[in-house]
């Protein structure tokens, strides 16, 4: 896959060994997490994705996982030289039989160009037997908010209408990719994609950062004890990617916290006075 079609994998670009610290932390208690039904989920419940905090200890915050300078260098290419990541979280896998529903990850109006990206780091070997995701190759440019049919009794809420995602099916397929350990995704937030069942015993886990250009001003912020912040601060002089973060005094333990949904609003003004132009009417798709 590449750049074009809206998800890039980069191959042997973490070091093996963080990747298998970081499972060894998570993994144990994924499980524990599925049991409770006050914890979120991610979309839905009958693949069994669950959300999970990421460890924020010192000696867990690794910079080719956190701020990998390949990747920050690939995007700055793509969205400018001034980057912020706001959201850092990740998923585990269970073992289900069900699926997601296609979709993108933004529910509002939003611009043609690339915008927000996602970077995926799964932290094992991830193929169709252990729910790698399905990806849909060249959506990204063909996105807009009224593809979408609301789901008011789904937890997400909102999907790619079917007629389309069998429409785009007879065009471009699409496909799961099967990604090594030590690779990490980029791809377009105007995305489709989908969470497949994980048919193995065993929790997949997997990373995910949400990076937009700072002139965005998206207001979602990570939470990160204060004994970190000169780490962070020093991967922005490393890579150049800062980081949105509410300081905590103390630790912020990952099996307490819960993420906060992804908040792609701006403080731009003027973006709401252009939804119009960014594309096409409600109209001029009625009839998908």
């Amino acid at each position: 896959m590449e750049a074009s079609d809206g998800v890039l994998v980069l191959e042997n670009v973490i070091e093996v060994e963080h990747l298998d610290r970081l499972r060894e932390l998570l993994q144990p208690t994924a499980e524990e997490i599925a049991q409770d039904d006050t914890h979120d989920s991610d979309f839905e419940k009958h693949p069994r994705i669950m959300d999970q905090a990421l460890p924020t200890m010192l000696d867990f915050m690794f910079e080719d996982v956190w701020s990998n300078r390949i990747a920050v260098s690939i995007l700055q290419s793509l969205a400018g030289p001034n980057l912020r990541c706001h959201y850092a979280n990740a998923n585990a896998s269970l073992k289900a039989g069900g699926r997601q529903l296609v979709r993108n990850d933004f529910d509002k109006p939003h611009p043609v160009n690339s915008f927000a990206f996602i970077i995926n780091i799964p932290l094992s070997d991830m193929d169709e037997e252990n729910g790698s995701p399905e990806l849909w190759p060249g959506s990204h440019r063909d996105s807009f908010i009224q593809q979408h049919v609301t789901l008011p009794n789904d937890e997400w809420g909102f999907a790619i209408k079917p007629a389309l995602v069998e429409q785009r099916r007879n065009i471009s397929p699409p496909v799961q990719p099967t990604v090594r350990k030590g690779s990490l995704i980029i791809r377009d937030i105007h995305l489709w994609h989908a969470g497949m069942p994980n048919r193995s015993d065993t929790p997949r886990t997997m990373l995910a950062f949400v990076i937009q250009p700072t002139w965005i001003h998206a207001p979602s912020k990570v939470t990160l004890p204060l004994e970190t912040k000169a780490l962070v601060d020093g991967w922005k002089v490393n890579s150049g990617l800062e980081y949105a973060v509410h300081w905590v005094d103390g630790d912020a333990d990952h099996e307490e916290v819960d993420s906060d949904d992804v908040e792609y609003s701006t403080g731009n003004s003027k973006w709401p006075l252009l939804e119009s132009l960014m594309r096409p009417t409600p109209e001029s798709i009625s009839s998908l």
